[in-house]
C-alpha cells in the first residue's frame, strides 16, 4: 500500500509576548566557522497508541505550550541570523514577537520499519518526509534575514509519532541544541514549574581568550565571500538539500553495548601488547567506535596503497580550556581537528588499533592542550573536517535518548543531515537507547556497499 503524508496544521510558536525583549547577540568566530555547514536536522520517534484526533487535541497543544516556554529560555531560537555586507559581521537579531513554524502532520509510514536499528539499511528518503523546512530567506533593508528554527511533529495513527526538529548551526552546537531539547521536553512532562539552570549568552568568555581581537581581519576575509553570496538579491529561500540528495542511497544504524565496547578497547590494547591498567593509549567509546566504523567503512571501497584517509571530528572545548567555560554557555564552542593515515596502513590487519592509536592521541592533545589559537579554529574546522574523508556529526555525551515529553523516552532517532553533508562522507554518533555505556551509529551509501559494511563490522566485532 502506498504511504501517505498530509499537513494537518501550520502555525507558528513564539516565546511569551513580552516575555524577551529585542536582543541582539553577536556571533562569535566558533558560531561563523558554521557557516559552511549544512543545517542540523534531527528526528526523534515515540510511541502513542491513540487516534489522530486525540493526539491534535490533547498533545499538540500541550507540545506547542512547553515549547513556547522553552524558547523563552532559548529565545535566540526564535530569532533570526542578520547578514549585511562585509565590513558588518552577521549577527542574531531577536524581536519580541518573532516566531518559528510548528507544522503538525499525519502519515500511514510503517512506523516500526522506521525505527528497526541494528539491523538492515533503508533508503534515507523514507525519513524525510517528517523533517520540517527553515522558513525561506528574506530581504530588510541591505540585510538578508536568515530563519534558524523550524518544527514538525508528524502523527502514525494508534502507533506513535515523530519530532523534527530543523535548525541553522551558526546559531548553536549539538550541546546547546540537546539542553534545549531537554528543558522543552521536560517543560512539556513537569509543568512551566520545571527549573532549570538558563543558557549563558555572555560572550565575553571568548571575547576574553588571547590574541581573539587580532582575528578580525582574518574573519572577514574568510566569510566575506560567504556572505556577499547570501545578499544576492536572487537568493530567496534558504539553500535546499533535498535535490542533493542521492534517492539511491540507503540509512543503516547499528548499536554497540558496554560490553562489546569493552572487548574492543582490550583488544585495542592487546594489539599494542598493553594491559588494562596501561593508560598510555586513550581508548574512549568514542575513540574506538569512529576507529572501527572508520576502518570498516573504506575496506568497502577500492584505492592506492598509498592513498591518504583522513577522519575530521569536532570538539567541544568548553571544559578543556584553562579558564573553563560554563557548560550552559549558549552558541558554538567546537574545535576541529582530524588524522591522517594511509591506506595500507588503515586496512591492515591491525588498522583498527591503528586507527584508534591515532585518534586517541589526537582526542587527548585537544584534553590536555588548554589553549585554544582561533587561527587554528578556523583554519581547522574548514581543512581537516569539511575536506576530510570521513567526519562526525553528533556525540554519545548529548543524551538524546533522555528527551521525554511525558509519554517515554524515544524509541529511535537520528540526525538526517547526514545525507546531504559536505564530507563526503559522514557518521552520526549518539548514546544507546538501552545501555548507559552503549552507542549508536548511523551511515549512509549505497546498499551494496552497506551491506558489505555489515558484514565486515560483524566479523571485526567477533574478532574482538
Amino acid at each position: 500500500m502506498a504511504i501517505t503524508s498530509k499537513v494537518i496544521e501550520q502555525s507558528r510558536v513564539s516565546p511569551p509576548i513580552g516575555s524577551v525583549p529585542t536582543t541582539s547577540l553577536p556571533l562569535t568566530i566558533f558560531d561563523l566557522a558554521m557557516c559552511l555547514s549544512s543545517p542540523v536536522q534531527w528526528l526523534s520517534f515515540y510511541e502513542f497508541s491513540h487516534s489522530t484526533q486525540e493526539f491534535v487535541e490533547t498533545i499538540v497543544p500541550s507540545l506547542k505550550k512547553s515549547l513556547s516556554l522553552a524558547l523563552k529560555l532559548f529565545f535566540p531560537f526564535a530569532g533570526n541570523c542578520m547578514c549585511h555586507s562585509p565590513p558588518t559581521l552577521p549577527y542574531i537579531l531577536y524581536t519580541d514577537g518573532d516566531t518559528v513554524p510548528f507544522t503538525v502532520a499525519e502519515s500511514s509510514a510503517n512506523l516500526d520499519h522506521l525505527i528497526m536499528a541494528n539491523n538492515y539499511p533503508r533508503p534515507v528518503e523514507d525519513v524525510h518526509p517528517f523533517v520540517p523546512k527553515l522558513a525561506p530567506t528574506r530581504l530588510e533593508g541591505n540585510a538578508r534575514v536568515f530563519p534558524l528554527m523550524a518544527f514538525q511533529v508528524t502523527i502514525f495513527p494508534k502507533l506513535g509519532f515523530c519530532v523534527g526538529v530543523t535548525f541553522n548551526h551558526l546559531v548553536a552546537d549539538g550541546l546547546t541544541f540537546s539542553q534545549f531539547m531537554k528543558a522543552w521536553a521536560s517543560i512539556c512532562k513537569n509543568g512551566e514549574d520545571y527549573i532549570m539552570c538558563p543558557p549563558l549568552y555572555d560572550r565575553s568568555f571568548v571575547n576574553d581568550i588571547p590574541n581573539i581581537k587580532s582575528m578580525e581581519p582574518l574573519i572577514l576575509r574568510f566569510f566575506g565571500d560567504w556572505t556577499l553570496t547570501q545578499n544576492k538579491e536572487e537568493v530567496e529561500e534558504y539553500p535546499s538539500h533535498e535535490n542533493q540528495v542521492d534517492h539511491h542511497k540507503y540509512r543503516f544504524t547499528f548499536v554497540m553495548d558496554g560490553t562489546q565496547i569493552q572487548r574492543l578497547k582490550r583488544w585495542v590494547k592487546n594489539q599494542f601488547h598493553r594491559d588494562d591498567s596501561d593508560q598510555s593509549l586513550y581508548l574512549s567509546t568514542y575513540v574506538v567506535t569512529c576507529a572501527l566504523t572508520w576502518v570498516c567503512f573504506f575496506k568497502c571501497f577500492p584505492g592506492d596503497e598509498d592513498q591518504q584517509y583522513n577522519f575530521g571530528f569536532l570538539a567541544d572545548k568548553r571544559n578543556l580550556l584553562e579558564n573553563p567555560i560554563p557548560n550552559t554557555y549558549f552558541g558554538n564552542f567546537l574545535t576541529g581537528c582530524g588524522v591522517s593515515i594511509k591506506r595500507r596502513d588503515l586496512l591492515a590487519a591491525n588498522g583498527i588499533a591503528y586507527a584508534a592509536k591515532a585518534i586517541g592521541e589526537k582526542v587527548w592533545e585537544l584534553k590536555t592542550f588548554k589553549d585554544l589559537e582561533p587561527t587554528e579554529v578556523c583554519l581547522d574546522l574548514n581543512e581537516s573536517v569539511l575536506s576530510s574523508s570521513m567526519g562526525v556529526a553528533g556525540s554519545p555525551k548529548f543524551g538524546l535518548y533522555e528527551i521525554d515529553f511525558g509519554w517515554g523516552r524515544p524509541k529511535m532517532m537520528d540526525f538526517v543531515h547526514i545525507d546531504y553533508a559536505s564530507t563526503p562522507h559522514i557518521i552520526s554518533l549518539c548514546d544507546m537507547r538501552d545501555d548507559k555505556y552503549g552507542i549508536q551509529v548511523s551511515l549512509v551509501e549505497s546498499r551494496t556497499k552497506l551491506e558489505h559494511f555489515k558484514a565486515l563490522l560483524e566479523e571485526s566485532l567477533r574478532m574482538c
